[in-house]
């Protein structure tokens, strides 16, 4: 069937009160906060605010990452960097994520002069088939299994530690990426946020070693990356280790609590060593000392915790 957006949804900005964050530090919360970033459903952050719009809906950022639509399944707010598009009809979930795949598909017309508006948009045809393959069937193949939570007695003493009492920090120098020899399985680890922040593999010698992680000081700032193997990285990611010796459990931790940090960099407001040594960190503590039985229980908890566990 062919349509268009306009038939299919309502459209509209989202809200004014949040193109400008700053009064939300310290509000940390439970509502998500959609923006116009391309990752992680363009979640910006949790915050203690009234939920405005109810899933299901379609978000398209009109800056940032132009086009790049998501599919928000859970209430949420949203800046009014992003289109938000209301179904105007009962939809199914495969109907959204088609409509979801040809907006990306049809990001390349626009940029920063020529950004997406609602007029824009809701003239763009639209393409709905029948699937044969529905998403419910496909995600029991291709997603880790569901397994029941164990519940886990909450530790409230909580001690506020910056990342360097905690971890080593080290940045260095590399072989530039068009200087290196493509064909090896050293992984080169950039500041993207795709693929474990990985581009390419080399036969170059590795500069770091694996079990750390990598956190992007440049480029995608904030995020965070276990990496399992050796391998090779610029000045532009710092590299993190425990202090106490290796702690696969602390360490995913740690990594976590930085991701949850995030949103407070940008590419012009760029993550420094200074900034990074400095951030605190709530962490669980027994007798004097960091709870790691407790955080080992949390992490093993975690979905998905089993397709990873061989490689800690």
């Amino acid at each position: 069937m062919k349509t268009t957006i306009k038939s299919l949804f309502n459209i509209e900005w989202g809200q004014k009160e949040y193109h400008s964050k700053e009064h939300l530090i310290g509000n940390e919360g439970k509502t998500m906060l959609i923006s116009s970033s391309g990752i992680d459903s363009g979640v910006y952050g949790f915050f203690n605010i009234p939920i405005k719009y109810k899933a299901p809906f379609i978000t398209v950022p009109s800056t940032g990452t132009i086009g790049q639509a998501f599919l928000q399944e859970y209430d949420c707010c949203v800046n009014d960097d992003v289109l938000i598009l209301k179904p105007k009809v009962k939809m199914d979930y495969e109907q959204f994520m088609q409509v979801v795949f040809q907006i990306r598909k049809s990001k390349w017309r626009y940029s920063y002069g020529r950004k997406i508006t609602p007029e824009r948009l809701m003239k763009q045809e639209i393409v709905l088939e029948k699937l044969k393959t529905h998403f419910e069937e496909l995600s029991k193949i291709l997603l880790p299994k569901e397994k029941p939570k164990q519940k886990i007695q909450e530790n409230k003493n909580i001690q506020i530690l910056k990342v360097e009492d905690l971890c080593n920090i080290e940045k260095k120098t590399a072989v530039p990426q068009n200087a290196v020899n493509l064909s090896g399985n050293v992984p080169y680890v950039t500041t993207s946020s795709m693929n474990n922040g990985v581009s390419q593999f080399t036969d170059e010698e590795p500069n770091f070693k694996g079990k750390c992680l990598s956190v992007a000081m440049n480029g995608s700032v904030g995020e965070v990356f276990f990496q399992a193997d050796d391998f090779i990285t610029s000045g532009d990611n710092a590299v993190l280790t425990i202090k106490n010796g290796y702690n696969p459990y602390l360490l995913f931790f740690i990594g976590t609590l930085l991701r949850n940090h995030q949103w407070r960099y940008n590419y012009y407001r760029k993550m420094s060593l200074d900034k990074l040594k400095n951030l605190e960190l709530p962490i669980p503590m027994k007798n004097g000392k960091i709870d790691l039985e407790y955080i080992e229980k949390i992490v093993k908890n975690s979905y998905g915790f089993d397709e990873i566990k061989a490689y800690l």
